[in-house]
């Protein structure tokens, strides 16, 4: 059950989150990376400043699938992230690239006739993504690194601001994401409060007709229920979980990845009855560290309940 998973926690590249993180006996840490370039040096260095120990690092935010870094950028991130390592667990997260709502709605335009355009769209987005993460797998193996690709919310954290539109186009939901599974042999990143946001927005959007998350009637119709059914969906190919909690739409700082409310103690529950023992959880507490105690203080409660 959950309470037996290796538990982790997810923070930022930052000494004091480090040393958080250890006051909480939670030396197991999946790291951001930001966007500042290190040496192997530096990072090692900081690591050894504290009693964390690494067993997974999510790129940088600038390093989206379907961006254009270049072999050499991701090369000498992984040449610098690979001495850091000294357990079994060598994960490296990668994300998808955002993309602008009003280029989808251009395309859209450019294809009027098309009924299967926004379909089309995204099998075009997920085909270059496959096609990246073959190569960067071929690099991956070089270091010995496993890559995990994470499931995505909706939009960004400032999607629902002015001027701020960009979305997931895929990601979001199990279909696309077994399909780049099986096609390239990555594992997932399963990011429970990304699930939980749409399961949510799709089964709305189910509901209402809506068309405002930029989803096809494929995508509408065969949503998950819940966060639950999600990982039922895509568990044979999971590698890690994020354990945290997002409000129905979720998409801001103060709604994604916050801990879990008392009254929704339950769901921990049932997934607790159906999760893999052998994967590792990290509690993610977003941008708000001192979340990671109430995560923790949860599991410490349910596992004496």
């Amino acid at each position: 059950m959950l309470f037996s998973n290796p538990i982790a926690s997810y923070v930022k590249l930052d000494f004091h989150h480090f040393h958080y993180a250890s006051e909480l006996d939670l030396n197991q840490v999946i790291i951001q990376l930001p966007d500042e370039k290190y040496s192997s040096d530096e990072l090692v260095q900081l690591i050894n400043s504290s009693a964390i120990r690494p067993i997974g690092y999510r790129m940088p935010l600038s390093m989206a699938l379907g961006s254009k870094p270049t072999e050499a950028e991701w090369k000498k991130w992984f040449a610098c992230i690979s001495p850091t390592f000294n357990d079994n667990h060598r994960f490296i997260i990668l994300h998808g690239q955002q993309v602008a709502l009003g280029s989808i709605f251009e395309y859209l335009d450019d294809h009027a006739s098309d009924f299967n355009a926004l379909h089309d769209f995204k099998t075009h987005y997920v085909e270059n993504m496959i096609t990246q993460l073959s190569q960067l797998q071929q690099l991956a193996k070089q270091y010995e690194l496993t890559l995990l690709i994470e499931n995505a919310a909706i939009g960004g954290m400032t999607y629902f601001e002015p001027g701020q539109a960009f979305i997931h186009p895929a990601l979001r939901t199990p279909r696309h994401l077994i399909q780049i599974a099986e096609a390239t042999g990555v594992k997932i990143c399963f990011d429970t409060a990304h699930a939980r946001i749409t399961s949510h927005v799709l089964t709305y959007m189910h509901r209402s007709r809506s068309m405002f998350a930029g989803a096809t009637e494929k995508e509408i119709l065969n949503s998950t229920k819940n966060w639950i059914d999600f990982y039922h969906q895509i568990e044979d190919h999971i590698g890690l979980i994020q354990l945290s909690y997002a409000v129905s739409f979720g998409d801001t700082p103060t709604t994604t990845h916050i801990p879990f409310p008392q009254e929704r103690y339950s769901e921990i529950i049932d997934f607790a009855e159906c999760v893999n023992p052998t994967i590792p959880i990290a509690l993610h507490s977003g941008t708000h560290p001192q979340n990671l105690k109430q995560q923790l203080d949860m599991i410490h409660f349910l596992k004496k309940s």
